[in-house]
C-alpha cells in the first residue's frame, strides 16, 4: 500500500499494517518449498533432455549398424576398442586447455570436475545447432568458485581454438603431401580462417561485444582482459596432440576392420589431415548434430585414394570390398566407436560418482552411530 502526502485517506489503517506471526511464517516457509519445486522441475528437464540425446544416439547407432552390416567383413574387436580409447584420450588435451582458459579468466576451477564436464557437454553435440554442449558445460562447472557466464566465453574460446588449429593443421598436411585434394584444401584453408582470426584476443573480445555475450556481466568484461597471444600458442600445442590422438584413433579403426595399413610414420599425417577436416568442416555446419553426415562425407571422400592404393597390396588379398565401400564402412566405423566410447565413458563416470556417494553417505551414518 503507498503512502501520499495529498490524501489521508491513502494512509494505511492499523489493521492493514498489523502481520500476524502465522502469516509471517507462512511466507518463510513458502519461500524454501518454492526453491525446492524449481530444483525438482529442473532435474526433471535436465533428465529429460538427457533421455532424448541417448535416445536419438541409440537411433544413429541403430541406423549405422544397418548400414555396415550389408558390407562382408571380419572386425577385429581389440583395434576397435583401442580406438575408442584413443578417441576419448584425444579429448583430453582440450579438456586440459578449457580448464586453463577458466584459470586464466580469473576463476577456480575444479581440474577433475572440470574435465567430467567437458566429456558429459561431449554428448550435448548431437542436438542441432550445438548450443546444448555450452548449456551443459557451464551449468556443470557453475557454481561459488566459477560464474557460469565465464564459463559460457571459455567453452566459445576452447572450441573456437580446437576447429582453428584442426582446419590450419589439416590444410598445411593436405597442401604439402595431397596437393591432388585442392578442394578440401581450400576448404580447410578458408575455415581456418574464419577460425583463426577471431581467436585473436582482440578480436574475440570484439565478437563477443558485437554477440551481446556477457556484456551486462563487468565480472566477463574484466576477466576477457586477461587473454594474451600465449594462451594462444599454448592451446595450438595441446590441440596439435589432440588431433595426433585421433589420426591414431583412425588408424587403430582401419587395423580394425582386418586390414593392413601403411607403415603408420608414412600415414599417420594422413590421418590427421583426414581426420582434422573431417571434423573441422562437420563442426562448421550448425545444423548438422555432431557433424553428422558431413563428417563421414569428408572422411570417405578422401580415403577413397588411400584405400585403392592399400587394397592393392598382397597382404589385403582377401579383402573382396571396393575402396568406395571401404572408406564407407571405416567412416562408420569411426562414427560407432566414437558415439559408444562417449556414452560408455559419462556412463561409467556416472556409476562410479552413484556408488561413491552411496558408500559416503553409509560411512556418515556409521560414524553418526
Amino acid at each position: 500500500m503507498r503512502e501520499s502526502d495529498n490524501s489521508l485517506n491513502d494512509l494505511p489503517t492499523p489493521e492493514a499494517s498489523t502481520i500476524s506471526p502465522q502469516d509471517s511464517s507462512e511466507k518463510g516457509e513458502d519461500s524454501p518449498k518454492r526453491k525446492k519445486t524449481i530444483k525438482t522441475v529442473l532435474k526433471i528437464v535436465k533428465l529429460l533432455v538427457f533421455l532424448l540425446i541417448v535416445a536419438w544416439i541409440a537411433r544413429q547407432l541403430q541406423k549405422s549398424w544397418t548400414e555396415i552390416v550389408q558390407y562382408k567383413w571380419s572386425p577385429q574387436y581389440g583395434w576397435l576398442t583401442l580406438s575408442a580409447l584413443l578417441y576419448l584420450l584425444a579429448f583430453l588435451p582440450s579438456a586440459s586447455f578449457w580448464f586453463l582458459s577458466l584459470r586464466w579468466l580469473g576463476q577456480k576451477p575444479n581440474y577433475w570436475l572440470a574435465i567430467k564436464s567437458f566429456y558429459f557437454s561431449q554428448l550435448g553435440k548431437y542436438i542441432p545447432g550445438k548450443a546444448m554442449v555450452v548449456l551443459i558445460r557451464s551449468d556443470m562447472i557453475s557454481g561459488p568458485n566459477v560464474r557460469a557466464g565465464i564459463a559460457a566465453v571459455s567453452v566459445f574460446y576452447e572450441t573456437l581454438t580446437m576447429m582453428g588449429s584442426g582446419a590450419f593443421i589439416a590444410a598445411l598436411i593436405v597442401l604439402c603431401c595431397f596437393r591432388e585434394h585442392w578442394f578440401f584444401s581450400c576448404l580447410a584453408l578458408g575455415v581456418a580462417l574464419v577460425s583463426l582470426i577471431p581467436l585473436t584476443p582482440p578480436v574475440f573480445i570484439k565478437i563477443l561485444q558485437i554477440l551481446r555475450i556477457g556484456k551486462n556481466d563487468p565480472h566477463v568484461q574484466e576477466s576477457l582482459k586477461r587473454l594474451k597471444f600465449s594462451c594462444l600458442i599454448k592451446g595450438f600445442f595441446l590441440m596439435t596432440i589432440l588431433w595426433l590422438f585421433f589420426g591414431l584413433s583412425l588408424w587403430s579403426a582401419i587395423l580394425g576392420l582386418g586390414l593392413t595399413p601403411q607403415p603408420l610414420l608414412i600415414a599417420l599425417p594422413r590421418y590427421i589431415s583426414v581426420v582434422a577436416l573431417a571434423m573441422t568442416l562437420g563442426f562448421a555446419v550448425p545444423i548438422s548434430p555432431g557433424g553428422l553426415g558431413i563428417r563421414e562425407a569428408v572422411l570417405s571422400a578422401l580415403l577413397i585414394p588411400y584405400f585403392t592404393l592399400i587394397l592393392a597390396e598382397p597382404s589385403n588379398a582377401d579383402w573382396i570390398v571396393s575402396p568406395e565401400a571401404t572408406s564407407t564402412i571405416v567412416s562408420l566405423v569411426q562414427r560407432i566407436t566414437s558415439i559408444l566410447a562417449e556414452i560408455g565413458f559419462v556412463a561409467l563416470v556416472f556409476l562410479g560418482s552413484t556408488v561413491s556417494k552411496c558408500f559416503a553417505n553409509k560411512r556418515d551414518d556409521a560414524l553418526r552411530q
